[in-house]
Protein backbone atom coordinates (compact mmCIF):
# COMPACT_ATOMS: atom_id res chain seq x y z
CA UNK A 1 0.00 0.00 0.00
CA UNK A 2 0.92 3.53 -0.38
CA UNK A 3 1.33 6.32 1.66
CA UNK A 4 -2.02 7.81 -0.11
CA UNK A 5 -3.58 3.94 0.23
CA UNK A 6 -3.15 4.47 4.30
CA UNK A 7 -3.99 8.18 4.34
CA UNK A 8 -7.34 7.58 2.87
CA UNK A 9 -7.94 4.82 5.50
CA UNK A 10 -7.37 7.29 7.96
CA UNK A 11 -9.74 9.50 6.83
CA UNK A 12 -12.12 6.82 6.43
CA UNK A 13 -11.41 6.02 10.50
CA UNK A 14 -11.57 9.54 11.72
CA UNK A 15 -15.17 9.42 10.12
CA UNK A 16 -16.14 6.77 11.91
CA UNK A 17 -14.29 8.40 15.26
CA UNK A 18 -15.90 11.84 15.15
CA UNK A 19 -19.70 9.18 14.93
CA UNK A 20 -18.67 7.04 18.23
CA UNK A 21 -17.45 10.85 19.49
CA UNK A 22 -20.72 12.41 19.08
CA UNK A 23 -22.74 9.16 19.79
CA UNK A 24 -20.98 9.22 23.57
CA UNK A 25 -21.56 12.71 23.55
CA UNK A 26 -25.54 12.31 23.05
CA UNK A 27 -25.09 9.47 25.30
CA UNK A 28 -23.21 12.03 28.08
CA UNK A 29 -25.98 14.55 27.86
CA UNK A 30 -28.49 12.42 28.50
CA UNK A 31 -26.51 11.09 31.44
CA UNK A 32 -26.24 15.24 32.44
CA UNK A 33 -29.97 15.70 32.10
CA UNK A 34 -30.42 12.70 34.55
CA UNK A 35 -28.18 14.33 36.89
CA UNK A 36 -29.57 17.51 37.17
CA UNK A 37 -33.14 15.52 38.10
CA UNK A 38 -31.49 14.32 40.72
CA UNK A 39 -29.58 16.89 41.67
CA UNK A 40 -25.95 15.46 40.92
CA UNK A 41 -22.96 17.72 39.81
CA UNK A 42 -21.74 16.91 36.28
CA UNK A 43 -18.23 15.83 37.34
CA UNK A 44 -18.04 12.31 39.01
CA UNK A 45 -14.57 12.00 39.68
CA UNK A 46 -14.97 8.73 40.96
CA UNK A 47 -16.55 7.09 37.63
CA UNK A 48 -13.70 9.30 35.66
CA UNK A 49 -11.21 7.52 37.65
CA UNK A 50 -12.76 4.24 37.16
CA UNK A 51 -12.82 4.52 33.27
CA UNK A 52 -9.41 5.67 33.35
CA UNK A 53 -8.85 2.89 35.08
CA UNK A 54 -10.69 0.64 33.11
CA UNK A 55 -9.26 2.36 29.33
CA UNK A 56 -5.50 1.63 30.97
CA UNK A 57 -6.42 -1.79 31.42
CA UNK A 58 -7.65 -2.62 27.92
CA UNK A 59 -4.36 -0.84 26.62
CA UNK A 60 -2.41 -3.11 29.01
CA UNK A 61 -4.32 -6.17 27.24
CA UNK A 62 -3.99 -4.86 23.65
CA UNK A 63 -1.34 -4.89 21.03
CA UNK A 64 -1.66 -1.74 19.92
CA UNK A 65 1.17 0.70 19.45
CA UNK A 66 -0.26 3.49 22.02
CA UNK A 67 0.52 3.10 25.71
CA UNK A 68 -1.46 3.14 28.30
CA UNK A 69 -0.83 6.68 29.23
CA UNK A 70 -1.27 7.10 26.02
CA UNK A 71 -4.92 6.45 25.91
CA UNK A 72 -5.73 7.55 29.50
CA UNK A 73 -4.88 11.25 27.97
CA UNK A 74 -6.95 10.64 25.01
CA UNK A 75 -9.63 9.54 27.48
CA UNK A 76 -9.28 12.69 29.66
CA UNK A 77 -10.00 14.73 26.90
CA UNK A 78 -12.44 13.30 25.73
CA UNK A 79 -14.60 13.25 29.24
CA UNK A 80 -13.30 17.10 29.89
CA UNK A 81 -15.02 17.93 26.20
CA UNK A 82 -18.23 15.56 26.71
CA UNK A 83 -18.66 17.40 30.32
CA UNK A 84 -19.19 20.70 28.39
CA UNK A 85 -22.02 18.71 26.79
CA UNK A 86 -23.90 17.71 29.93
CA UNK A 87 -24.62 21.10 31.50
Amino acid sequence: MTIDDWRARIDELNVELISLLNKRASFAREIGKEKKLAGLPVLDPERESRVLDAVGELARKGEGPLSEESIKRIFQVVMEETRKVED
